[in-house]
């Protein structure tokens, strides 16, 4: 079938040029479409994938076997009826917001030259003695000329004009938690709904996964549909089968994130990197402030920011030299504001401190909430952030500090657009063990929104009845916010390779607890005995196939995570 179709195609070409040039031509055609891997396939759609008669993909290949063939009819069955009308809805939907992106794109060199190197890298306890992070000091790293500059402000303003201002109903509706799956993450983000689902949190779940090598049955057709989570493979979710923009549009990594958050089925998101395991959250954190009223929720990273003066400029937004923000103060984890009987040093004052600006502190993004009716312009803006991030946007964030990437992408779409957004005030903290005397971070731990929200407004009718250290003394006899997330995202919770390298178990015998003492103090529960226990039921009782366990010996392992659980069991605290 497909040599008659390939003749056909040809049949012109071989009559004007030849016999042997056309075999050569069919023959290099056949080791292309040979050479094409599953997801060029079903994700770009370059040429007639061999799978199944379908509604989906619509191409009848009676006679040819598949190596994804399971995994196709898995997808295809998943948008029958009233599905598959909402997804078709949805892909006019996402043609229009990929030609808005793809027709903004900078017609200019990427962003790489720095004149003094990148910025620094100093966490929010550093204290200011001069003119550091000030505009004039910001302006000394990520250099953009004039000719760049332009380009950059007509694409932003090329964007800005073509994104969609609405988006049809019904294809987004209720709360729901997204994940980005796909290799060793679809390992994480497993264990990390199997904790979801311990706490009591019923929120239900999508794992997005890039491509059908990464849609792995037992994990998507069993395991998760038992934990109320589904797998969604993007290129399905995102296009159709005729989209002109699928033929030349490239998904990669760091944009995962922001579509995940596009294609998610949930009005209202929370989005977790798939090494952040929830440890008390409920179906509350959408209902109650500071999501209810502000539709975007970020966490505190480490870092100052870093942001490059240019970037306010190419997306036209204003910062003030009359007017400031509050600065972030660390240890109390308050916004105090600028005392305005005090004259201000306009070239000395950070620019993050500056009326109009992103504040600080700079975000980390193992998880985000936001909300799709009062926040969909800034998602389309960050998906655009994020399509030319690493020659453009990251670039202009971060200036090459400490974790440039995606995780300013959307703070910073919704400061352009000028929306509300609530950041955590309570401190992330790291977590890890003592060895060989020094200390080892493995973790993050953020904190509950509701309860920050809560200790935020206590602390602002504290302010108001007292001053300085009586301030302080009273503020901090109230509750802090518990424990939200554990986001273990140094090393990875892979328990082959945890023992590979000696990070639980040094070559002397000794066991090292991850994320060190204090767990069921902060959580509530012993968090890390709990996922070596999922560990041991998935891998060890059930038996589930993974496929990054697939050429390791999964006995063998077995038999490490038994002694590692018991003496977790023992040093319970």
């Amino acid at each position: 079938m497909f040599l008659s179709r390939a003749f056909r195609r040809y049949r012109l070409l071989f009559v004007s040029s030849g016999v042997a040039l056309f075999i050569l031509i069919l023959l290099a055609f056949l080791k292309y479409e040979q050479e094409l891997n599953d997801r060029d396939c079903i994700a770009l759609f370059l040429f007639p994938c061999p799978v199944s008669t379908t509604s989906l993909f619509d191409v009848p290949v009676e006679d040819v076997e598949h190596p994804h063939k399971a995994q196709i009819e898995f997808i295809n069955n998943s948008y029958q009826g009233k599905e598959g009308s909402t997804l078709r809805k949805a892909h006019k939907y996402y043609e229009k917001v990929l030609k808005a992106v793809v027709g903004a794109k900078p017609d200019c060199e990427k962003l790489n030259k720095y004149l003094e190197g990148n910025a620094p890298t100093k966490g929010m306890g550093f204290q200011q003695t001069t003119d550091e992070f000030s505009e004039k000091h910001l302006s000394k790293f990520l250099q953009v000329d004039i000719f760049e500059l332009q380009q950059m402000i007509d694409s932003h303003r090329l964007v800005m004009e073509n994104l969609p201002d609405e988006y049809p109903e019904g294809i987004y509706k209720g709360n729901g938690i997204a994940y980005v799956g796909g290799g060793k993450y679809s390992w994480m983000a497993l264990l990390s709904i199997k904790n979801l689902r311990e706490i009591g949190c019923a929120l239900p779940v999508e794992v997005f996964v890039p491509n059908l090598d990464d849609f792995e049955l037992d994990i998507c057709t069993k395991t998760l549909p038992s934990l109320n989570a589904k797998c969604v493979h993007i290129p399905t979710a995102l296009f159709a089968k005729d989209l002109e923009f699928a033929n030349n549009t490239k998904i990669l990594g760091y944009q995962y994130k922001s579509l995940a958050i596009l294609l998610s089925s949930f009005e209202n998101v929370l989005l977790l990197d798939s090494d952040n395991i929830p440890v008390n959250v409920s179906e509350d954190i959408f209902l109650e402030e500071p999501f209810k009223s502000r539709g975007l929720v970020v966490w505190p990273d480490f870092w100052q920011r870093t942001t490059s003066p240019h970037f306010f400029t190419i997306a036209g937004r204003e910062v003030s030299k009359s007017k400031t923000l509050p600065t972030y103060k660390l240890g109390p984890g308050d916004y105090i504001d600028h005392d305005e009987k005090e004259e201000i040093d306009w070239a000395k004052i950070p620019l993050h401190e500056r009326f109009g600006a992103i504040p600080n502190p700079s975000s980390e993004s193992g998880q985000l909430m936001i909300s799709k009716r009062t926040h969909m312009k800034a998602i389309l803006l960050a998906v655009y952030y994020n399509m030319y991030g690493p020659g453009y946007y990251y670039p202009l964030f971060s200036q090459g500090t400490a974790g440039q990437g995606d995780k300013e992408t959307f703070i910073a779409a919704t400061v352009v657009l000028d929306m509300p957004f609530y950041q955590v005030l309570q401190t992330v903290l790291a977590l890890g063990h003592l060895r060989d005397g020094k200390f080892r971070g493995t973790s993050m731990a953020q904190h509950d929104p509701l309860r920050d929200y809560l200790w935020n407004e206590e602390k602002k009718k504290l302010r108001e009845q007292f001053l300085g250290e009586e301030y302080k003394k009273e503020a901090d006899k109230l509750e802090r916010p518990h424990m939200a997330f554990l986001h273990a995202n140094f090393p990875k919770l892979d328990p082959f390779s945890l023992f590979k390298d000696h990070v639980i178990l040094d070559d002397k015998g000794t066991r090292y607890r991850m994320f060190g003492n204090g767990m069921k103090l902060r959580a509530g529960r012993d968090v890390e005995q709990d996922l070596w226990g999922y560990m041991q039921n998935f891998l060890c009782e059930t038996k589930l196939k993974v496929n990054l366990f697939r050429d390791k010996d999964v006995p063998k392992l077995c038999d490490q995570i038994k002694e590692h659980l018991s003496w977790l069991n023992s040093t319970e605290e």
